[in-house]
């Protein structure tokens, strides 16, 4: 096990690296929402997983998507983006901030529909961990292995109906959950940049 946790510490050391000097894509909020999520990555059983959860159909948006935690800026109490990533990781799941080892942000992103735009925040948390859902905003949390994400076929397109039109949607389905739109965009974007540092 020691072995594994070498590796693993090597491999974020080299995503912290890879996040710092990389290129990053930011975008001009202008008339949009400024938003942050936590990209958690935690070890368990030797391996990297993703850490996710489920929205709760009680939210007026997103309502029962897969999503990193997160929402909107503050600029009153947040001192900046990443404040505001790991305040709402607190107010969602329960994580502490100083439990939350930041290893840097990836490419921003806006959503089409709801019209925000999303920077995210890669982190570390510890696993095992005592989540503390909201109920008012998370119906469940749930981790997924690395490997089953970068996976040959872990990434699909399907055909989604939209107001009678079918539209080409990108996906990861696992663990009986969905993860597309947003969420989607981001898990790609770490995958993309990990797979840099083979």
């Amino acid at each position: 096990m020691l072995g594994f946790a070498v590796m693993i510490e090597q491999l974020l050391a080299a995503l912290t690296r890879a996040l710092a000097t990389r290129e990053r894509h930011v975008l001009a909020p202008a008339d949009k929402t400024v938003a942050a999520v936590l990209v958690p990555l935690a070890s368990v059983d030797g391996e990297l997983h993703l850490l996710l959860t489920r929205r709760s159909h009680l939210l007026s948006h997103h309502r029962g998507q897969v999503a990193f935690p997160g929402g909107r800026h503050h600029a009153e109490e947040d001192r900046d983006l990443l404040t505001t990533a790991l305040r709402e990781a607190h107010e969602e799941i329960g994580l502490e901030p100083a439990d939350v080892r930041v290893l840097g942000p990836l490419d921003d992103i806006e959503t089409v529909s709801t019209r925000f735009v999303i920077t995210p925040f890669v982190g570390v948390v510890p696993h095992p961990y005592c989540w503390r859902p909201s109920q008012a905003e998370v119906a469940a949390i749930f981790t997924v292995p690395l490997r089953v994400l970068q996976a040959p076929g872990g990434a699909r397109q399907e055909l989604w109906d939209f107001g009678g039109e079918q539209i080409p949607i990108d996906t990861y389905p696992v663990a009986g959950h969905v993860i597309w739109g947003a969420t989607q965009r981001i898990t790609r974007n770490l995958l993309d940049v990990i797979a840099t540092l083979a």
